[in-house]
């Protein structure tokens, strides 16, 4: 296989996160409609998260597009795309994230698309739980890459959910730069004029700005592309961009990324399963009090909203 190292650039990483997802997919539809709970009519797959108060999963076999973490606290999820893949739903792998005794990481496989998703979510169901809260929330960041790697010919490629290669990050600017995305769910009764909630657009929070890089620039081989990795003698062939008589990582990767077999690419705002053949991320998610958040995934090339 592949592999590609994913240079970071102002990384949040924040080991707390979780999605869930349902398979239903509706027919397709072209011209798409905000409804009045703020989700766009069309195909679509939904995704669920369900907060429980459970010290220990108690998922069973099938929960079909439902991820649990606890209602209150971190937790973690994996999505993983595989262009090679022919799974065409989304399907849970993993169900339970964040509660005793599990791997503290939930995992969900979804179906790949050239141009990716736009994403909504929601905040649903009583906050707290009833309990007398007049509100509940939950938190969730931008996806992390963890994994990529491209395919090279193995005939069992696309039944992988994984790379054998954990990417090294390195600290700059402009990577992961989205703000958080939180939802409050109100209780109306004890705070007028707070209905029910809208879904919104979280698309930014699946979208990757930055470098990806054959790892045969990681001279060595520690898994980050840094100063280190630039030779002593690139001056001598190097543009130098900025005019300060020395190559930078910046200038080295454009310099790699024009060759004529390109060593590096980079990506604006890209749909983050986009920048290899199969990609994992993680997400980070905080919970206080929240029972249900609902996500839906909409195919950017099925989806055409109406003026």
């Amino acid at each position: 296989m592949k592999r590609i190292v994913v240079v970071a650039i102002l990384v949040m990483v924040i080991a707390a996160l979780v999605l869930g997802v349902s398979t239903a997919m509706a027919a397709k539809q072209q011209n798409v409609i905000a409804r009045s709970n703020g989700f766009p009519s069309g195909e679509h797959f939904n995704l669920n998260i369900h907060g429980k108060d459970w010290t220990t999963c108690q998922a069973t076999a099938d929960n079909g597009g439902s991820v649990f973490v606890p209602e209150y606290g971190e937790a973690t999820i994996q999505y993983v795309t595989n262009k090679k893949s022919s799974v065409g739903n989304l399907t849970v792998l993993d169900p339970c994230a964040g509660f005793s005794g599990d791997n503290d990481v939930a995992q969900v496989q979804l179906p790949y698309e050239a141009l990716g998703y736009h994403v909504f979510g929601r905040i649903l169901a009583k906050p707290n739980n009833g309990s007398g809260d007049s509100e509940s929330s939950v938190i969730l960041y931008p996806n992390v890459i963890r994994q990529a790697c491209n395919d090279t010919g193995d005939p069992d490629f696309g039944e992988y959910t994984s790379c054998d290669l954990a990417l090294g990050l390195m600290v700059g600017t402009n990577l992961y730069y989205s703000d958080p995305e939180q939802y409050v769910r109100f209780d109306p009764a004890a705070t007028p004029g707070k209905g029910n909630s809208r879904a919104t657009d979280i698309t930014r929070l699946f979208t990757y700005t930055g470098w990806a890089v054959n790892p045969i620039l990681d001279v060595n081989v520690d898994g980050v592309i840094d100063q280190n990795d630039v030779p002593a003698d690139a001056i001598g062939y190097v543009p130098d961009l900025n005019g300060d008589v020395s190559i930078d990582v910046e200038e080295w990767l454009k310099y790699n990324a024009n060759l004529d077999i390109p060593m590096a690419w980079y990506f604006q705002n890209e749909w983050i399963f986009n920048v290899a053949d199969l990609v994992v991320t993680e997400q980070g998610l905080y919970n206080d009090g929240t029972k249900l958040l609902q996500i839906r995934f909409y195919p950017v090339d099925t989806t055409e909203f109406a003026p």
